[in-house]
């Protein structure tokens, strides 16, 4: 289902809406199984080398890889374990099911019009608890791209995989930001970001969410995230689109076509095809 004018209108006049049930959960059912799978065969082959002390099987989603990353016998291990879980090298079937979930393409295609590219800056993302380096400081996510995209609307969506409320180090939001031209970004604890004393004057919205809602922001819109200070690990998705003909900021790595009227035998159907463009 598309946004009500309503979520619409507070997407466009403040930049951000969060919107609780937008997509059916059965759509992240494939990507939360293989991630699941990775890190089993990761959590087996360090024990097997005697580098974890427990499997830690059987625990929920949103709770086994905090506990294997406890019971890492070093710090390599845990690193290991994490970034099987964490960053850009997820082009699978069921990663490729979410970008393409209709849900979500419905709401892109209402914003953007109806040549809709899935972009090519995304990411998968696990915030351990009390884990400093997945604390991102305030940006904007045009900060983190070329300038030829400044004039390229985006949708971004910010997509939890688990329950995000608050305490697992979900998003918040500078209302209003998107007016805000570029600003100067520097390096920050490892990010690219803003700090806080180089920012106008504003307020902060925080953005939980659970299961099944996203959060959708422009890419002028100013946001971060909060440390994670639960027992769980938040899970989540940064998916962008923007329409096909404008640039992207990465005009060195490929997105597919999601929507297209004007050439929809553009639009890509198969997730193999998605990742032979890496090959």
């Amino acid at each position: 289902m598309p946004l009500t004018k309503t979520q619409l209108a507070h997407y466009l006049d403040e930049g951000f809406v969060a919107v609780e049930g937008l997509i059916p959960t059965y759509a992240f059912t494939a990507l939360i199984a293989e991630i699941e799978a990775n890190i089993d065969a990761k959590a087996q082959a360090l024990a097997a080398e005697g580098k974890l002390d427990d499997l830690c099987e059987g625990l929920p989603f949103e709770k086994r890889l905090t506990r294997l990353c406890a019971a890492a016998t070093d710090e390599q291990s845990r690193a290991e374990l994490w970034h099987v879980g964490h960053g850009k090298h997820h082009r699978t079937a069921g990663m490729f099911a979410v970008w393409t979930e209709p849900a979500v393409v419905a709401v892109a295609e209402q914003v953007l019009g109806p040549e809709v590219l899935a972009h090519p800056q995304y990411n998968l993302r696990a915030k351990l608890p009390d884990q400093p380096e997945t604390v991102v400081p305030w940006h904007q996510d045009l900060g983190y791209l070329e300038r030829d995209a400044d004039e390229t609307f985006m949708l971004n969506f910010w997509i939890p995989l688990v329950d995000a409320p608050m305490a697992t180090g979900a998003l918040q939001v500078i209302p209003g930001s998107h007016r805000w031209p570029v600003l100067p970004h520097e390096k920050i604890d490892g990010y690219d970001g803003v700090s806080e004393e180089n920012l106008p004057a504003h307020e902060v919205v925080d953005c939980p969410l659970p299961l099944g809602g996203a959060l959708l922001i422009q890419s002028r819109t100013m946001h971060r995230s909060v440390h994670n200070t639960s027992d769980v690990t938040r899970w989540s998705l940064d998916l962008r689109y923007c329409d096909s003909r404008k640039p992207t900021g990465r005009a060195n790595v490929p997105g597919f076509v999601v929507r297209s009227e004007e050439q929809p035998d553009n639009v890509m159907r198969d997730w193999r095809d998605w990742a032979a463009l890496f090959m």
